[in-house]
């Protein structure tokens, strides 16, 4: 690609929206791509088209496009987004096809690297280092390669993708979040040996059973606590730890804050929106829309 194939940022940005705020009916004059990282009572309507954002995604929309945004009235709302022009998208490229025929919304479950790359661009913008403009070029237009080439998958068809042992050992691990479970009850699942299921597991997901099981566990946890269903105490019980003071050392380690402090800010109606906004290891400040100038 030469300097002028490459999309131009215009600018980036990552915004809490105040409960109930409407924007819109409007028009732009380039493209946006949008990140909800959380589901909530959003509805974006576009040429007709109404589309609650009740699960995480990411939102398309083209020059001289109407649509409106009217944002969840229960609770506040946070959007990545980043406006830019592409010469290969006004040109109708074929590669990216599927960007035209497949409407507005993709869902990021099917989509995670353009997830991740959403978030790095705004770290790229945020610390500005050498080269930021061309880096955030760069991962505009894998973000719409990405989009492109899998578009026309399901949430059924991304579940398929893994090896049947490997959804039986997810679903034994979800339904058994509360109780003692082990690893090698979970491999059994699979009826491969523990240093296969293992192996198999790493490279399907990317992460061992073990932090995986973790993992669940954890966001079961915040679930619990942003809904006030209990205790530091009663919710560490609840998803399979026997000693709150565990549950509590291993929270701190792996998400930066006390459990206590979590709970703490979700009982405070400051606070009303979903766990990512509580992230307090988001390597840059929210809130800022980055102009990026040529």
């Amino acid at each position: 690609m030469t300097e002028q194939e490459w999309p131009v940022v215009h600018n980036v940005g990552d915004i809490i929206i105040q409960a109930g705020f409407i924007l819109g009916p409007r028009t732009i004059n380039d493209y946006e791509l949008v990140y909800f990282p959380d589901g909530s009572g959003t509805v974006y309507e576009i040429g007709g088209q109404v589309f609650l954002l009740d699960e995480p995604c990411f939102i398309f929309t083209r020059p001289g496009e109407q649509h409106s945004y009217r944002f969840c009235a229960e609770k506040n709302v946070r959007h990545m987004f980043v406006h830019f022009d592409y010469a290969a998208l006004r040109e109708e490229n074929e590669r990216f096809e599927p960007l035209f025929s497949q409407g507005n919304r993709f869902l990021s479950n099917q989509h995670t690297l353009v997830a991740g790359m959403m978030q790095k661009m705004l770290w790229i913008a945020n610390h500005q280092s050498s080269y930021w403009r061309r880096r955030l070029a760069v991962l505009v237009a894998a973000s719409l390669e990405e989009l492109s080439s899998h578009s026309g998958y399901t949430d059924e068809g991304s579940l398929l993708s893994l090896p049947v042992p490997i959804q039986r050992a997810l679903e034994f691990m979800e339904e058994h979040l509360a109780e003692p479970i082990t690893i090698e009850e979970i491999a059994a699942r699979s009826e491969w040996s523990h240093e296969h299921f293992t192996r198999v597991f790493v490279v399907s997901l990317g992460m061992t059973p073990k932090r995986m099981l973790l993992e669940r566990r954890l966001r079961r946890a915040e679930f619990l606590m942003m809904r006030g269903a209990g205790s530091v105490k009663q919710i560490a019980f609840s998803v399979g730890f026997g000693d709150e003071h565990h549950f509590s050392k291993i929270y701190k380690r792996i998400r930066g804050i006390t459990a206590s402090d979590y709970l703490k800010r979700c009982n405070d109606p400051l606070f009303r929106h979903t766990a990512d906004l509580l992230d307090s290891r988001t390597p840059y400040p929210v809130n800022r829309y980055i102009l990026v100038k040529p």
